[in-house]
């Protein structure tokens, strides 16, 4: 099997494998544990948290369908950007990283873990991979999404990238406002103390609280 055979199968191969493990079997899990639904974008927690979960449910559509395409026709058919090998073996790392992280943070996120804002009261989660950023589960989505775009990297893929970027951003924003009004001084606390998605970076002082 030549390299370029290899990596169309491994995309279609790495989608199922991200769709399966880290939303079908953690939404069986949850349910089976707590009875409590894991998708919770149409609760409406906050006023534009139906228009995220759709981009999100686009995206990961767009993101299977690419791989389909990949695998049935190939990089020069879809326009992907020419890149040594080396390089698209680093994606890969990246995408074996990423899904890593999420699958390890999810398991430690526990019966908090949710997709979209749960208007019911969830545990604030500050220990294992919430003690190196505040969001691993996004942080190991990212790596994925980046992985992917180094892999069979062109304008379309670069695209998805930043908008993923963007909704992620704009998700995790969200998600500070309502876990400070949820568990005001002990998040206030742990969200100076921890990054974001980088650690150390991105950590929310007393006028990011304020702004908030």
């Amino acid at each position: 099997m030549d390299a370029e055979t290899f990596h169309r199968i491994a995309l279609p191969v790495s989608a199922v494998v991200f769709l399966l493990f880290a939303l079908v079997l953690p939404t069986v899990r949850l349910r089976r544990r707590t009875g409590r639904e894991a998708f919770v974008f149409h609760r409406r927690a906050n006023a534009f948290q139906r228009v995220i979960g759709v981009c999100m449910g686009v995206f990961i559509l767009g993101v299977t369908v690419w791989s389909v395409l990949y695998a049935a026709l190939g990089s020069a058919a879809l326009g992907v950007w020419p890149v040594p090998e080396p390089v698209r073996w680093m994606g890969w790392g990246a995408v074996a990283a990423g899904l890593g992280v999420v699958l390890v943070a999810q398991v430690q996120m526990g019966a908090s873990w949710r997709i979209g804002i749960d208007r019911e009261h969830t545990a604030l989660v500050t220990d294992g991979l919430f003690s190196v950023v505040r969001n691993p589960i996004f942080a190991g989505m990212l790596w994925v999404v980046t992985g992917i775009a180094v892999v069979t990297p062109g304008a379309w893929t670069w695209m998805a990238w930043a908008d993923y970027v963007l909704l992620v951003s704009l998700q995790v924003r969200l998600e500070e406002e309502h876990l400070l009004a949820l568990h005001g001084e002990a998040y206030c606390d742990y969200a100076g103390r921890v990054g974001r998605f980088i650690p150390g970076v991105g950590r929310l002082g007393a006028r990011d609280v304020v702004a908030s």
